[in-house]
């Protein structure tokens, strides 16, 4: 890995600030090189670095119109309790409104997962991208664009809105009860991956519709052990539609 620079940045022309490393949830915010507030949350584990580094998992939320430091709720109550065994750290940019595929989405999240990669004890062989609703559909769309940085996605409660080959090993979750993202239409998306020789395990959950965040937590705790499984610590098993 190479050498750290002196603190976070977005940029060569862009605003610094000091690498936090006291354990727990930090709200931040940079100025990118063309001296735009990027805002994120960034989560330290309690833990000291394994041989090789911690995972990094990039979380991307959901719709709707972000207020500050939005991704937070989706570190503090899902991905965060979901992963902790796994002694990651993570990190959940807040979007500048639009999609994630929206071009300076996509630069800030992919800046942003790079500046902390460098700035801690990081494994680059356990790069994840998560995400929800929308940032279900910014995991998708990240790793069919950046295959060579993660290892794997975690989409919960989204589609893809593009064709997607699933370049990596995809953990994904819906519910039949979702109100925006047909459980069907996931159901025929992995088939057709799995056709392909893909590397993608569907979890039905039985949540109480979309919006129903938490619903979710109980199922998403079984992706540390899928994880860990997917960086080769134990043997894979076939891939199948699980229910919880």
């Amino acid at each position: 890995m190479p050498t750290p620079p002196p603190g976070l940045a977005l940029g060569p022309a862009a605003s610094v600030i000091d690498a936090p490393q006291a354990a727990g949830l930090h709200d931040l915010e940079l100025r990118d090189d063309a001296n735009r507030a990027a805002r994120f949350t960034l989560a330290l584990p309690d833990t000291p670095a394994p041989p090789g580094g911690h995972p990094l998992v990039l979380v991307l939320h959901y719709g709707g119109q972000p207020t500050r430091y939005y991704g937070r709720p989706l570190l503090e109550h899902l991905f965060g309790p979901a992963l902790a065994a796994l002694s990651p750290i993570l990190v959940a940019p807040e979007s500048r409104g639009a999609s994630w595929s929206e071009p300076a989405n996509e630069a800030f999240a992919m800046a942003l997962l790079e500046t902390v990669a460098a700035n801690y004890a990081v494994d680059p062989a356990r790069l994840v991208v998560g995400g929800y609703s929308l940032g279900a559909m910014g995991a998708w769309h990240l790793i069919e664009h950046y295959p060579e940085r993660f290892s794997a996605a975690i989409p919960v409660a989204g589609l893809p809105n593009a064709r997607v080959t699933a370049p990596v090993p995809v953990y994904t979750l819906a519910t039949p009860s979702d109100e925006i993202f047909e459980y069907a239409a996931i159901e025929r998306l992995v088939e057709t991956l799995r056709e392909h020789g893909r590397d993608v395990e569907l979890v039905r959950v039985e949540a109480q519709g979309h919006y129903d965040v938490t619903g979710f937590a109980p199922a998403l705790g079984a992706a540390a052990a899928w994880l860990t499984r997917v960086w080769g610590e134990q043997p894979m098993p076939s891939n199948r539609e699980q229910t919880t």
